[in-house]
């Protein structure tokens, strides 16, 4: 009798157990993803590593190439923007993991108001839903920061490719300002830059330049079409590495 009475203790308490869920798991994703917008506008960042899981990896506008959290945390807390999301809708759900996508704006002062579909997975750790994966569904393989050594004895280059159709580039590890800007559009593998401005304003010529362009497991390689910046057809043939 004993024994019976145990056994149907216990039983009731793993129903119970099996009855009451984690607390974010009574949070709707769209939710969430709220919350986590207000912390990062409100510059929470502390209670923003809370959100994701240990090993995950972030998209964004300020580490357009995947980044750990803890780089993303520094990128966003040193250029700050801000994150609108809305209508959030469950592209599956699964025990223990999950995918969402959302449209959201990320915008930041004089710099980009990008209007964007976010891609969030999300794992089940330590009993609580957390990002495990944010993704930008529409950006091009080629969104991101990419260099490689001076090819005429005058340092490094370093391109960011934007989203929202921008770029810059800097020479020599002077990051104090861009050598030049400009603005670019893509066609599948192929994109055509064209300087808006430099720096050095002798250098500076609005010619536009088409190049190909393939992901490497290192970065990417550009293949001239035609450029009619010679400053810019001097240099960006080749192989290019991704900035980590």
């Amino acid at each position: 009798m004993r024994y019976s009475l145990l056994a149907c203790v216990l039983a009731v308490t793993a129903c119970a157990h099996r009855a009451d869920p984690p607390p974010q798991e009574l949070i709707p994703f769209g939710e969430q993803l709220s919350n986590f917008a207000a912390l990062q506008n409100s510059g929470r960042f502390d209670e923003l590593r809370s959100h994701f899981t240990k090993e995950a990896t972030i998209q964004s506008p300020v580490t357009p190439q995947p980044a750990g959290v803890d780089r993303y945390l520094r990128s966003v807390a040193a250029e700050p923007y801000t994150l609108t999301i809305r209508q959030t809708e469950v592209v599956y759900s699964f025990p223990g993991r999950a995918m969402t996508q959302s449209d959201v704006v990320a915008s930041a002062p004089a710099r980009f108001n990008l209007p964007e579909r976010l891609m969030v997975e999300w794992r089940l750790e330590d009993g609580y839903w957390r990002i495990a994966r944010i993704a930008y569904a529409d950006w091009s393989p080629i969104i991101g920061t990419w260099r490689r050594g001076g090819l005429k004895n005058e340092g490094p280059l370093e391109l960011r490719v934007m989203p929202g159709g921008s770029y810059v580039v800097y020479r020599a590890e002077d990051y104090s300002a861009p050598a030049f800007r400009g603005r670019y559009r893509l066609e599948g593998n192929k994109i055509t830059l064209a300087d808006t401005s430099a720096f050095e304003a002798k250098q500076f010529q609005n010619g536009e330049g088409s190049y190909l362009f393939v992901r490497t497991p290192t970065g990417l390689t550009f293949r001239k079409v035609g450029d009619e910046n010679t400053w810019r057809a001097e240099r960006f043939d080749g192989a290019w590495t991704a900035a980590r």
